[in-house]
């Protein structure tokens, strides 16, 4: 999909929104779901998305923690509108939610939202979640919180040695610092998501996200911390030069467009999503991605606009002064 094309696509999607939750709604949750949506080449449809709200609030409300046709209902929607039995998939996510409850995660959002990626050994997945986040509680007690738990469980999708990784967590965060990179929950999340890449420490990967701060600051887009998670997903998806372009591109057409008017943040956030979108499809078609770290980064860069953005603390904090 052309910039053209996309930009009339998102502002076609966020207008549907827009006219069909009316004015005064979450407009986090309209620009999420015209992201979604547009990426996914499709065209919202508040009817269909209001079905599956309504089948998620009377399956799970005894379940989940938020009130019926509150916008954790809709986001929770929008990620299962693809399902071909979308009541079957509501019952797995109960079931992955429990299965997370059963190793002392506390029953909350970030909870939910990690039930949608744990994997199908369930069991396994989710003690290998609750190991990475014991080990992170112990380096790093006032950082790590019930915020991290989606991290955790995109984090330890294939077995690894935690002890190691959660130390290379902390050397990130302390080297990046160094570099001007604000201390907090943006940039222990940033820490967190290099670890993907491997759990030992590799300076040349802390120097490139540096490197790609500074290319877009060059290029006059102003990186805040609730940016730094994306500058990971940036650098593990090897981003260079002419991929910096096209998203300083796609950012400054992005901020034209009514839907970003009070909320032009938003659009570096989403010029990177599709830039991810676009790196995935041409490594798919040509057979190089590693097919365990593209599927993780691209969730990363999906539950951006949500995950980041929707809660008041810990990690759900990082787009917090922007979107609260």
């Amino acid at each position: 999909m052309s910039n053209e094309q996309f930009l009339k696509a998102f502002q076609a999607n966020f207008n549907r929104a827009d006219n069909f939750f009316g004015s005064g709604f979450d407009r986090q949750l309209l620009l999420s779901l015209a992201a979604k949506y547009t990426l996914a080449n499709k065209t919202f449809s508040g009817v269909a998305l209001d079905k599956i709200s309504e089948n998620i609030d009377k399956t799970a409300n005894r379940e989940f923690p938020f009130h019926p046709g509150s916008p954790a209902s809709y986001r929770l929607a929008a990620y299962l509108q693809d399902e071909d039995d979308i009541e079957q998939a509501i019952n797995r996510m109960i079931q992955n939610d429990k299965q997370l409850g059963k190793e002392k995660f506390k029953s909350n959002h970030y909870r939910m939202f990690a039930s949608l990626f744990l994997q199908e050994d369930q069991n396994q997945h989710a003690k290998r979640a609750k190991q990475l986040f014991d080990e992170m509680n112990r380096h790093q007690r006032f950082l790590t919180s019930n915020e991290d738990i989606p991290y955790v469980v995109l984090l330890t999708r294939e077995e690894s040695n935690f002890v190691q990784q959660v130390e290379t967590m902390v050397k990130y965060y302390k080297e990046l610092n160094k570099q001007q990179f604000q201390m907090g929950n943006h940039l222990q999340a940033l820490a967190q998501i290099l670890t993907i890449y491997s759990i030992k420490y590799s300076d040349i990967l802390s120097q490139y996200v540096v490197k790609l701060r500074d290319e877009l600051e060059d290029h006059g887009v102003k990186v805040k911390k609730y940016h730094y998670p994306f500058l990971g997903v940036l650098a593990l998806a090897a981003t260079d030069d002419s991929k910096i372009d096209q998203i300083v591109t796609l950012h400054t057409e992005l901020c034209k467009l009514k839907a970003f008017k009070q909320a032009k943040d938003y659009a570096l956030i989403v010029a990177i999503q599709k830039e991810i979108r676009n790196v995935s499809e041409l490594q798919s078609l040509v057979n190089l991605a590693n097919v365990s770290i593209l599927d993780t980064l691209l969730d990363l860069a999906e539950i951006g606009l949500d995950i980041f953005s929707i809660f008041p603390s810990g990690v759900g904090s990082i787009l917090g002064e922007l979107f609260n």
